[in-house]
């Protein structure tokens, strides 16, 4: 079978071409399959599968708490995503359409894949004013697994709306997994993404997100786990164009056994972006001499009122902190285990959702005994 060849997590603004940190390309088999995802609702947001036109006087998404259909007229086709326009190559793929009205709302989307199963789908998320929607998205397999996973997800969120999105990745080990955010906010719109990439043998991971209303807010917070030679290509783009919009995006990760990782973090203020703010921090523990880690944290700037920091901490283990662990009955294997797990746990303890969290940790004990 064809692959489809893609240039995803694209820098905003290119650094010097021999690097190799501008771009990726990745060959992607074409989509074969269907995955139908499991979807459980709680609130005042219901599930539109066609996005059906509104029928005047009535609620076409049929759910029992009466959430309207879109009205906004949003164009989820173009709104741009991390990973970049070339996601489009791998056609329509199943998709499914979330609307939030006001009130606080959860959503559960569970996406299981058989072994060898190619499959794209594709998740629009609609928040309208003053909802409070928190969506948990958990991407499964069996440990031994291969195939492909590629999942879009847009949100669009209107005035004071907020969106957390949770999203865990435990796939098995040979596992291609594509991974492609957009977001638009409104003014006081607030979006907040947490992910856990875990499994997989290479993970794209890409999102975007357009602070387009005044006072909007993004918080990004991502944990992963480099192993076996596992390769984790990440592009995180913030464009500012509202006054007084403000973003917060770390990474924490760790690597070992021949793992490659690659962090792009970009945050952009547009020129009228006044009283903007913007922090992203990136923390990395290396366990072992065979890895390969590189990062480009990156601020642009078009607007003079405006506030921007950047960081990155790469280093090994302490070795004064092994000896005493090591001194406290731990095994060297055990400590570095434990270390290795605790970088993931402090994502875990913000998901506010204990069946999330004990399926991560169950994955975790098998990981670790690997």
């Amino acid at each position: 079978m064809d692959n489809i060849n893609l240039i995803v997590n694209q820098l905003p603004a290119p650094t010097w071409n021999r690097l190799r940190m501008n771009e990726s390309r990745v060959a992607v088999a074409v989509p074969t399959d269907e995955c139908e995802p499991k979807v459980a609702l709680q609130g005042s947001v219901c599930l539109n599968k066609q996005q059906i036109p509104r029928i005047p006087g009535k609620n076409c998404c049929g759910c029992a708490q009466m959430a309207t259909c879109p009205v906004n007229g949003i164009d989820f086709a173009s709104m741009p995503t991390g990973m970049g326009t070339e996601m489009a190559q791998l056609g329509e793929g199943k998709r499914i359409h979330l609307v939030a009205d006001a009130g606080k709302s959860t959503a559960a989307v569970t996406l299981r894949y058989d072994d060898e199963q190619k499959c794209y789908n594709r998740l629009e998320i609609e928040a309208k004013p003053g909802s409070e929607l928190t969506v948990f998205m958990t991407y499964i397999s069996t440990a031994s697994a291969k195939g492909m996973a590629a999942v879009q997800t847009k949100i669009a969120a209107a005035k004071d709306a907020k969106v957390k999105l949770v999203q865990v990745q435990l796939l098995g080990r040979e596992f291609l997994h594509l991974n492609d955010v957009g977001a638009d906010l409104a003014a006081d719109a607030r979006f907040e993404v947490l992910q856990l990439q875990l499994g997989g043998a290479q993970i794209y991971n890409g999102v975007r997100t357009e602070l387009t209303g005044d006072g909007s807010s993004f918080d990004a917070a991502i944990a992963y786990y480099g192993r076996n030679a596992q390769r984790i290509d990440m592009n995180f783009i913030a464009n500012h164009y509202g006054k007084k919009t403000d973003c917060n995006m770390t990474a924490d990760g760790v690597l070992q056994q021949g793992a490659f990782k690659i962090y792009r973090g970009t945050i952009d203020f547009k020129n009228g972006s006044a009283g903007a703010t913007g922090d992203e921090k990136e923390t990395v523990l290396l366990l072992s001499d065979d890895v390969v880690n590189q990062s480009i944290p990156l601020i642009l700037c078009s607007e003079e009122d405006v506030q921007g920091n950047h960081g990155a901490s790469i280093g090994k283990l302490d070795e004064d902190l092994l000896f005493y662990m090591m001194s406290r009955g731990f095994s060297e294997s055990d400590a570095i285990d434990m270390m290795a797990k605790a970088k993931i746990e402090g994502i875990c303890r913000r998901i506010e959702d204990e069946e999330t969290v004990q399926l991560v940790e169950r994955y975790l004990e098998g990981v670790v005994k690997e």
